[in-house]
């Protein structure tokens, strides 16, 4: 029985957050009351507030369930590849957004907006900071095993590629580059980057892919077509 009644708070869990993406992406922040989110979610307040909890929970909870997806996809991943795990979390927030831009796109704005104002409850960002740890596990292990070198701390090299991978979704949350530009302008600096830091046996490869990334995100720039979030 109690994996039963497990199994239904997990169904009407998800039911919540899907709704709240969907209030999210068709408004703003202020579209998240709790009398509409119980509504398009179809259960009760009662019920709303018992499995999520109030409007900062129910945020908390909608980036987790992102979060998530971005985690499977770095499990995924063999951590004998630890430069694979690097790029893991750019191509996994492209793939996040391509699947379902409409709902994404605002949603992620929404939650960036509160989060550069300082108005969001700053617990749901214990995700970020363990998308950065992430990162940094990854850059340690490629310098033990000999891919990047020893100059520079793995958290410093951490720090700079999340403001980087940042710097790009925001550009593209705010329609300042395409969802293509945000994965290319990435990876073609996380690549540059890396190449900088390489060792003597990685460091022409990873020069070599900055210059591939360089090229494909200039072709990309010269055809200019549209997002797909944007046709």
């Amino acid at each position: 029985m109690t994996g039963i009644r497990d199994k239904g708070k997990a169904r009407r869990k998800q039911q919540i957050i899907q709704a709240a993406k969907r209030l999210l992406a068709a408004g703003d922040i202020e579209a998240l009351s709790t009398r509409k989110l119980a509504e398009e979610a179809e259960l009760s307040v009662h019920t709303l507030y018992a499995l999520v909890g109030a409007k900062n929970k129910i945020l908390e909870a909608v980036m987790e369930d992102n979060h998530n997806r971005v985690l499977g996809d770095i499990l995924a991943i063999n951590a004998q590849h630890p430069i694979e795990q690097i790029f893991a979390v750019v191509d996994s927030t492209y793939r996040l957004i391509a699947e379902d831009g409409a709902a994404q796109k605002p949603l992620m704005r929404v939650l960036m907006t509160l989060f550069d104002k300082g108005t969001l409850n700053p617990e749901p960002w214990w995700m970020l900071a363990q998308e950065k740890g992430w990162m940094k596990d990854a850059v340690a292990e490629a310098v033990e095993l000999r891919l990047l070198g020893r100059e520079f701390p793995a958290p410093v090299i951490a720090d700079m590629l999340m403001k980087i991978y940042l710097a790009n979704l925001r550009d593209y949350l705010f329609d300042r580059a395409s969802l293509e530009t945000f994965r290319g302008s990435a990876t073609f600096e996380f690549w540059f980057c890396l190449s900088n830091i390489a060792t003597d046996r990685t460091r022409t490869d990873y020069a070599a892919r900055a210059r591939e990334a360089a090229t494909h995100l200039s072709l990309g720039a010269r055809d200019g077509s549209p997002d797909q979030d944007q046709r």
